[in-house]
């Protein structure tokens, strides 16, 4: 994403991970597997915290993976 970033621009791209949303005037993600919540102060400024985030700790799509095996038939 290289022009500036929109509440549905960061939803598309990292909603999987994190929810995101506009809560009194901040932009907030908060990741879905630990719940660690980041707020900025623009779309773009979250933009980067999101990416800082996910570069160093990325997000497992599927927070809760099943801890079954299916079994072998």
């Amino acid at each position: 994403m290289t022009e500036p970033a929109s509440l549905d621009d960061l939803r598309w791209h990292f909603g999987e991970a994190y929810l995101i949303e506009l809560l009194g005037g901040r932009y907030v993600a908060q990741r879905r597997d630990s719940h660690a919540t980041m707020s900025a102060g623009s779309p773009d400024q979250l933009l980067g915290l999101i990416r800082t985030d996910y570069a160093a700790h990325p997000v497992p799509r599927d927070p809760r993976p099943c801890r079954f095996v299916p079994e072998r038939g």
